[in-house]
């Protein structure tokens, strides 16, 4: 029976490619790649000189069909394998790997890095229990909505972003959860590596006084504080009288207000009382009236 191999590559570093990544890049008939081009440039690095094929977000579907037939019908083993970091973790691979299961092909992990462990192990945050998030939503009231629901999750969440949202996301995330504390990581493993850490305006402010903040890539860790989480306090209960005020600001008639709030569940004596008590105050609001103005 044929094995599909999930293979970890390098997010920056050509160093934390592992000796078994290696040899089963090498071993293997086949390789789908997230981007061939990408891949090509891994491979020639390590004197590898297994085919290629393009398995993305836009064909992964239809080609993991294609694969596994191949590897039922020649007994192929085959690699799957991303731009960097680990497949099926907010990548590709997901399908390719679900149909092999259903196809009863055997698959395997060849673990390596990943860049919300790295991202996690340099925040100063404590992690014993977190929930990773990979891309959030772009559109502000949907974004606004996830943050809140990251917050209620999870006291630790992780997020990937992009240079030229990064702080945007640290903006919604002051105007929403403010006591937030915040790592974000950039160019994990590569030469300029770098890691902000503090209050979520704090590092958003960093961000925008850095020229080279658009240039990267981003893991953000969150840590949500509990004065941000606290439920919110309820509104007073309005009473009757106020609730008939109510319809008739918006229109109704005091007897259309009235009709609206037995409909409502009230009992029809206790709006009927109120309505009483609401004309008394109106009458003796407009007895008052006239002499306040005279004595003006």
């Amino acid at each position: 029976m044929p094995i599909l191999y999930v293979v970890a590559t390098p997010i920056g570093n050509l160093g934390d490619m592992t000796p078994r990544a290696v040899e089963t890049l090498k071993a293997v008939g086949l390789i789908a790649a997230e981007d061939t081009r990408v891949t090509q440039k891994l491979l020639n690095a390590f004197d590898i000189h297994t085919p290629l094929t393009s398995c993305h977000e836009h064909n992964e579907r239809g080609k993991a069909a294609f694969i596994v037939q191949r590897m039922l019908t020649e007994g192929l083993d085959v690699a799957v394998v991303t731009d960097a970091g680990t497949p099926c973790v907010s990548d590709p691979g997901t399908a390719l790997v679900a149909q092999a299961v259903a196809a009863g092909v055997e698959v395997v992990a060849v673990p390596g890095p990943t860049a919300l462990a790295a991202a996690l192990s340099v925040s100063g945050i404590e992690a014993q229990e977190f929930t990773f998030f990979g891309f959030l939503p772009r559109h502000k009231a949907q974004l606004r909505e996830k943050l809140l629901d990251m917050a209620r999750r999870s006291r630790v969440a992780v997020a990937h972003e992009s240079p030229h949202r990064v702080a945007e996301l640290l903006g919604e995330v002051e105007s929403v959860l403010p006591h937030t504390r915040v790592s974000v990581s950039c160019d994990l493993t590569k030469k300029f590596e770098k890691t902000l850490r503090g209050p979520v305006a704090q590092v958003r402010q960093a961000l925008e006084a850095d020229p080279n903040a658009q240039k990267r890539e981003y893991c953000v860790v969150f840590r949500w504080e509990a004065q941000d989480l606290a439920p919110p306090e309820p509104a007073p209960e309005l009473g009757l009288e106020a609730r008939l005020m109510d319809g008739l600001a918006r229109g109704m008639s005091l007897r259309e207000s009235m009709e609206a709030l037995v409909a409502s569940g009230e009992r029809k004596n206790a709006v009927y009382a109120a309505s009483l008590r609401l004309k008394a105050l109106c009458a003796e609001l407009a007895q008052q009236a006239p002499g306040e103005k005279s004595g003006a």
